[in-house]
């Protein structure tokens, strides 16, 4: 269904309103003259009816002196007494032609006929002489009735002839024929038709005579059968008010009615002038309101169309104001209000188009706009070098500076590589930049010119910093034909360029492929912790101070069918880079419960150790994913110990604190790991809610024949003691570094001179046979 323009439509409704209203006004004056010509109508009826009463009344009066007189006619009489019929019917007939009748009757007073005529013409036919006739007319010398005979209507006047008694009754008639009805028609002012009626018993009216159409009438009162004395029906195709006058009614249903109706549309012919007028005026006025309802739509509807085209333009990034010439209406306000929309549109479009191309945290450049600026060089150049540059410090940096000071950092950071590679940088991650070099030959002098910037500290707030960075360098078009595998590249060569000599390094294809099966591993690690390739190896903790062992480390191993021994050196840190480090601890966590509680069901109670990993420490869920495999396998806290490294605590302090917090609450042993090969001292270990720290073994490997490791190992261990820390030392190798352990007061012992990495059914066997084993 097609739409209409909102001009059409008000237009439309313009024109239905009018319509409306014409219509309410015109059914209102068609119903105000059709009811006031009924009302007249009926009114001329009833009217018409009275006078028609009062002629047949006159003509009845009339005849009935003519008849008395001739009843009283000596000669009539004495014709009648000699019984002179000849004389009789001459009388009767100079009688009628002077009377103008058209019947008259003559019997004895027994009622047997003596003479009749009809029409002036003698006939046997004669009507009855009804004996309430004859005591009326006995009574009052005269009486009258209206009588039908053969399909006729004649006034019957009756009187009776006395000689000086009754000797005979006397009768005239005058018809109600088509010329009576024509004189009661010019006598009513309207031109109305009359028609006179008869019925025997029940049976259907007849016509006996009308003004005209007496057939027609005849055949409409047939089918129409009337039975109400006034009524509208539609004769002749024509709608008619009609009025039954009854004038006699017999006990057996015999009537003698006239019938008077009158065309309603003649009825309302005289109004047709003034209906011509009105339409003449609708149609004028309906003409005038469609040029005026054209006019005002415009009008209206034109600050409209410069709005809808307005707005079209802003559709297509055109933010144009709007024009009107209207003043102080509700279209300039209208319009007013869209070009304030129009300029708080553009200004929020501005600030999300900034916000969606720029670093959120420091204002500058983001990946995105990196990604547009990659493109339209790729676009608009043969060849060029895109380099990235990570910031090596950011996340120890984050530990001791707060958040603002870090923003300035980074905004310090990007200022000095724009300034000294001569072009604009882009913040690409947390701790990395990008930049394009356009001179493919300039590229290494460009980056070796940041790395020496980098040679003079950064003043943040009064605190000189000292931050350095590493470069990777990507060929357009040699190492990539599109912005998503160039920043690939340059990932893989920043990777290498963490350890080059110089700093930076070439995207290296071949190493690239190498980085690629190591990503392939983790799909297969991802196989192989699902069907039983990835187990644990459990090394026992011997606790110096009872000779006992206590706790077990659960160490990973991985059995691949197809690479067979994978250490874990070689896929844990690729597992920690690429996050399916998660499905390590998933697994892991539950395993290690697992085999905590069916050795505590056994009998046995050893603590299990585990060790977490930095994705493991910013993950705010690992608490009640801990809680809710304990309360699965019914183990209490104490037989759950998990381990973290130095590095890992440092990568986001705040964060792995909130962790650490939530699991010292829950009441977990916690350890540091590795300890002396992380980037702080003691003295941060105060801040966390630990109570172990674990010597790494680099320091114990060869504590029998290094002085420097016994002084490291028994200064570490006085202080961990004095911070009321336990202490753990890690690859305890000969009798000789247990026996100067035990003399340092260290806590826990492990190592391969205890026992190596077991299975959970050697191990069992081994603490059975050992000295070592549970009490």
């Amino acid at each position: 269904m097609p739409a209409f323009r909102f001009r059409t439509k008000l237009t439309v409704v313009y024109l239905a309103l009018f319509l409306a209203v014409m219509g309410i006004i015109l059914l209102a004056f068609y119903r105000s003259v059709t009811t006031n010509v009924e009302d007249q109508t009926r009114e001329q009826l009833d009217a018409s009816a009275r006078v028609f009463e009062r002629i047949v009344n006159y003509r009845v009066k009339t005849l009935g002196e003519s008849v008395s007189a001739l009843a009283q006619d000596y000669g009539f009489r004495q014709a009648l007494g000699t019984d002179d019929r000849p004389t009789v019917i001459s009388a009767l007939q100079n009688q009628a032609r002077r009377l103008e009748a058209d019947m008259a009757v003559i019997t004895d007073i027994e009622g047997s006929p003596i003479a009749s005529l009809l029409d002036g013409e003698v006939t046997s036919a004669m009507p009855m002489i009804s004996d309430d006739m004859k005591q009326l007319a006995e009574r009052d010398g005269v009486a009258s009735k209206l009588v039908s005979l053969d399909g006729r209507i004649f006034e019957l006047v009756v009187t009776v002839v006395r000689a000086p008694v009754p000797i005979a009754w006397l009768a005239f008639g005058i018809e109600l024929d088509k010329a009576t009805a024509q004189e009661i028609k010019s006598l009513s002012p309207i031109d109305l038709e009359i028609g006179f009626l008869y019925r025997q018993g029940q049976g259907q009216y007849h016509v006996a005579a009308a003004t005209s159409n007496a057939d027609e009438l005849g055949g409409y009162l047939v089918l129409t059968k009337p039975r109400e004395e006034a009524f509208r029906a539609t004769f002749l195709d024509q709608e008619h008010m009609f009025r039954r006058q009854p004038l006699v009614t017999g006990q057996d249903g015999e009537e003698i009615s006239a019938l008077l109706y009158y065309s309603m549309d003649a009825a309302l012919a005289p109004y047709d002038p003034l209906v011509f007028t009105m339409i003449t005026v609708l149609v004028l006025s309906l003409l005038l309101l469609i040029a005026g309802s054209v006019v005002v739509a415009r009008g209206v509807t034109k600050p409209l169309t410069d709005l809808a085209s307005a707005a079209q333009q802003i559709a297509k990034g055109r933010y144009e104001e709007v024009e009107t010439e209207s003043r102080g209406d509700e279209v300039a306000d209208l319009t007013s209000s869209f070009n304030q929309m129009i300029s708080a549109v553009k200004e929020r479009e501005n600030k999300i188009t900034f916000q969606a191309y720029h670093d959120v945290e420091t204002g500058l450049r983001n990946r995105l706009m990196f990604d547009r600026m990659i493109d339209q060089e790729i676009d608009h150049s043969d060849s060029f070098v895109l380099v990235l540059a990570e910031v090596q410090q950011l996340p120890e940096l984050r530990t001791v500076l707060n958040h603002q000071n870090i923003s300035e950092l980074i905004k310090g950071v990007a200022r000095r590589i724009e300034k000294v590679a001569d072009t604009e940088v882009a913040r690409v991650s947390t701790e990395s930049f990008g930049f394009l070099v356009r001179d493919a030959e300039e590229a290494e002098t460009r980056a070796s010119l940041v790395l020496n910037s980098f040679l003079t500290p950064f003043d943040v707030a009064d605190i000189v910093i000292d931050a350095g960075v590493k470069l990777g360098l990507v060929k357009f078009p040699g190492d990539g034909e599109d912005s998503a595998t160039l920043l690939r590249h340059g990932q893989a060569a920043l990777d290498k360029g963490r350890g080059a000599p110089r700093g930076f390094a070439w995207y290296d294809p071949d190493r690239d492929s190498s980085q690629k099966a190591r990503l392939s591993m983790m799909s297969e690690l991802r196989g192989g912790l699902k069907n039983g390739e990835v187990k644990f190896a459990y090394q026992p903790k011997l606790d110096l101070a009872s000779g006992k062992i206590t706790a077990v480390e659960a160490l990973i191993r991985w059995i691949s069918p197809t690479r067979g021994f994978v250490p874990p050196d070689d896929f844990i840190p690729m597992a920690e880079r690429t996050g399916d480090i998660r499905h390590v601890t998933d697994w892991g966590l539950r395993k290690a419960i697992e085999q905590a509680a069916e050795w505590r069901e056994s009998g046995l109670n050893l603590a299990v150790a585990i060790n977490l990993s930095t994705n493991d420490l910013m993950n705010h869920n690992l608490p009640a994913q801990i809680l809710a495999l304990l309360r699965e396998y019914d183990l209490p806290a104490v037989f759950l110990k998990l381990e973290v490294t130095e590095s890992a605590v440092m990568h986001d302090m705040t964060r792995a604190l909130d962790v650490l917090n939530m699991l010292s609450a829950m009441g977990l042993a916690l350890s540091i790991d590795d300890y002396g090969t992380g980037y702080s001292s003691l003295s941060y270990i105060k801040k966390l809610p630990v109570g172990e720290i674990k010597i790494d073994k680099s320091f114990v490997l060869n504590l029998a024949k290094n002085d420097e490791d016994n002084i490291l190992v028994r200064s570490t261990i006085e202080l961990g003691h004095n911070l009321g820390l336990s202490v753990t030392a890690e690859g305890v190798e000969d009798e000789e570094s247990v026996g100067r352990l035990r003399e340092y007061g260290c806590d826990v012992i492990q190592g391969y001179h205890i026992a190596r990495p077991l299975p959970p059914a050697e191990l069992e066997e081994f603490l059975k046979e050992s000295e070592y084993g549970p009490a």
